[in-house]
């Protein structure tokens, strides 16, 4: 059974208005948060800094470093490694794995 408004009109689903209206205001902030530009890594002239951009923009979209905690990056990076083996890339030396961990611990959140 399906009422009418005094205008002889089936009432408006407003959920579905609503649902409508925020999906369009995460549309709109999506395109202004990537017109506006990713925020820059910390020290970017630093030489740990042009090493991460280095090696950890070949597979994927640079990560900013408060993207993790310094938990978290120490978690993540074995993983990063390991996936850099399993497609033949060239491992990290040691003196690159501790300037990365340095740097990553030293800007995370």
């Amino acid at each position: 059974l399906v009422t009418t408004s005094i205008l002889g009109q089936a009432p408006r689903n407003y959920g579905s208005v609503i649902v409508k209206r925020n999906l369009s205001v995460l549309m709109i902030m999506g395109v202004v948060g990537c017109a506006s530009g990713l925020t820059p890594i910390p020290e970017p002239e630093s030489a740990a800094a042009l090493l991460y951009e280095e090696k950890c923009s070949v597979c994927h979209a640079l990560p900013h470093p408060k993207r993790n905690t310094a938990a978290e990056w120490q978690h993540l990076f074995p993983l990063m490694e390991r996936r850099m083996s399993e497609r033949n890339m060239a491992a990290f030396s040691e003196t690159e794995r501790e300037t990365l961990m340095k740097y990553l611990r030293s800007h995370a959140r």
